[in-house]
């Protein structure tokens, strides 16, 4: 823990337990600006997603970096868990890095925080030694990912109930 690196007027450092709650700020904000409403079924997504990245940060299952301006205010965050997952033949390992929260302040948009933000998480997954990275793109991030190399795969969901009332969905 404790890295940090500069980009520009924005420095990127690792997340410590202490900053929980800035975690789930952003965690809220990216899910409002994806379209959920703020109703009880994000609430209750909130308060178990805080239980959740509160145990899994503190035995090291989830890693977050957070970007703090010039004047010191977050102003973006991501993180990567890392879960079991069988094994295949293209990594047999049996875990697996999922990138998560990947949010900017919108007044910070389209000046490179969000792809500065996937280099440091790539380059930490490449540093785990894993063979792949997922993660779920919403509509505006599909090209940031796409220039990072993420590809779509074949994964299919079949809800098995209703969910959240979402504008599009």
């Amino acid at each position: 823990m404790g890295t940090q690196e500069t980009t520009g007027a924005y420095a990127i450092r690792e997340a410590a337990a202490g900053d929980i709650e800035t975690i789930m700020h952003q965690r809220r904000l990216m899910f409002t600006d994806m379209g959920y409403p703020a109703d009880s079924n994000l609430e209750d997504a909130l308060s178990a997603s805080r239980e959740f990245f509160t145990a899994w940060m503190t035995d090291g299952r989830f890693r977050a970096w957070l970007v703090e301006s010039g004047d010191g205010s977050i102003v973006g965050g991501g993180g990567v868990m890392v879960a079991p997952h069988l094994p295949s033949p293209r990594d047999p390992r049996p875990l697996r890095p999922l990138i998560v929260n990947v949010y900017t302040a919108p007044a910070h948009r389209r000046r490179g925080i969000a792809r500065r933000l996937m280099d440091v998480m790539l380059e930490w997954c490449r540093g785990q030694g894993f063979g792949s990275v997922t993660l779920y793109a919403s509509s505006d991030g599909k090209p940031l990912y796409t220039s990072a190399g993420f590809v779509a795969t074949n994964e299919m969901r079949l809800m098995l109930r209703k969910a959240s009332s979402r504008p599009g969905g």
